[in-house]
């Protein structure tokens, strides 16, 4: 387990911790002016060596959808009269749109640096001008940054408003409650061997009780104790981190697709950890299992590591942990502000997974009682 780890970590953290801390950031360009100004523009931001350009289509339709899905960190627009804008120096838009998962400070630190090569496109023209005894002394020395007006659209989901940029309690919030869900596979497993080694499933099964019913009797008061944890954790973000100087966390607009997620992880969870019980020969057996395989679903998932910032195979890796499809409803509903339909899909893998691994859980349990 610590060797996978820390291999997974490592290669999750590269692109933060490489060039000596640099951070890598994707973006894509839609030039609507096709100047001589917004060129320049382009090219000084690709030559920034923390700053990759994506080759993506010059489509507006397609670059919105490709910084809605995540596919580039941010979309700059670059609308038709910037080149006029930067020889008179009116004031002039530039579109920068941030990819739902982005965090707040690379916001900002993209939108210092377009602000400053604006600001240099800018100078630089006006600067020939003066050389060439064309231009005004005057507009240079009373050249002002808010000048250039660079506005910043959060994420959105098709034909939907921009909403607000993420902030860390709605990303660690559903992420911690995620992780904490799937750790009640340790008490709950410990409980099963433990009755299951005192002979008291024989019992009960010899007084005619049915299977199903033990299983019941277990996933049910688990689940309400993870209903329980999910609203104290939701309370945490909303109440208790404000009042510390955080962000209060933003429940999305609707509340029942935030039940139908937490119902569905707590599901999952409960499920996953019969399993686990029914599969482990003792206390210790279970509690190793449990233990590493939470902690690799949840580096995989995003828990411990924003998935937007891992290379693109563990990406790709992530969308096999079911914490993943947890961490993404409940993006849906905190940042997307989404609803029923747009949470349905990850609910319900979340819930074919819950079904697999108690019918696991029962064929398993089954088994052991007639060997």
């Amino acid at each position: 387990m610590p060797t996978a780890f820390i291999l997974i970590m490592s290669l999750a953290m590269r692109g933060l911790f490489a060039s000596h801390g640099r951070v890598a950031v994707s973006w894509a360009l839609l030039d609507q002016d096709r100047s001589g100004a917004s060129a320049e523009l382009a090219g000084r931001l690709a030559r920034r060596p923390d700053f990759r350009r994506a080759a993506a289509s010059a489509d507006p339709a397609a670059l919105q959808q490709l910084v809605r899905s995540g596919g580039v960190q941010f979309l700059v627009t670059i609308p038709s009269g910037f080149g006029r804008a930067m020889r008179t120096a009116r004031p002039l838009a530039l579109g920068l749109a941030a990819a739902p998962d982005v965090e707040p400070v690379l916001v900002r630190l993209f939108d210092a640096c377009l602000r400053e090569d604006t600001a240099k496109v800018y100078l630089g023209g006006a600067m020939q001008e003066l050389a060439a005894g064309l231009g005004d002394p005057s507009a240079v020395k009373g050249l002002r940054l808010e000048n250039i007006d660079v506005l910043v659209a959060g994420p959105a989901t098709a034909g939907a408003a921009a909403g607000p940029s993420p902030s860390a309690v709605q990303q660690n919030v559903p992420a911690w409650l995620i992780f904490a869900m799937f750790f009640i596979a340790i008490p709950l497993s410990n409980t099963w061997v433990q009755e299951r080694s005192q002979g008291t499933y024989g019992r009960l099964l010899s007084l005619g009780l049915p299977r199903w019913k033990l299983l019941l009797g277990k996933l049910l008061p688990y689940l309400a104790v993870n209903l329980a944890q999910a609203a104290l954790m939701l309370a945490v973000g909303v109440w208790l981190v404000p009042r510390l100087g955080g962000d209060a966390l933003d429940l999305g607009r609707s509340p029942w697709a935030l039940a139908l997620m937490v119902l569905a992880v707590s599901f999952a969870a409960v499920s996953y950890a019969l399993l686990i019980a029914n599969l482990a020969r003792s206390s210790e057996q279970a509690s190793l299992f449990t233990g590493v395989s939470n902690l690799l679903l949840a580096v995989l998932g995003g828990v411990m590591v924003p998935r937007f910032v891992m290379p693109a195979a563990l990406q790709a890796a992530g969308n096999l942990s079911p914490m993943a499809w947890g961490l993404d409803g409940f993006l849906d509903v905190f940042l997307r502000q989404g609803g029923l339909a747009q949470v349905a899909p990850r609910a319900g893998l979340l819930a074919a997974f819950g079904c697999l691994s108690l019918a696991l859980a029962a064929r398993v349990f089954t088994r052991h009682q007639r060997g």
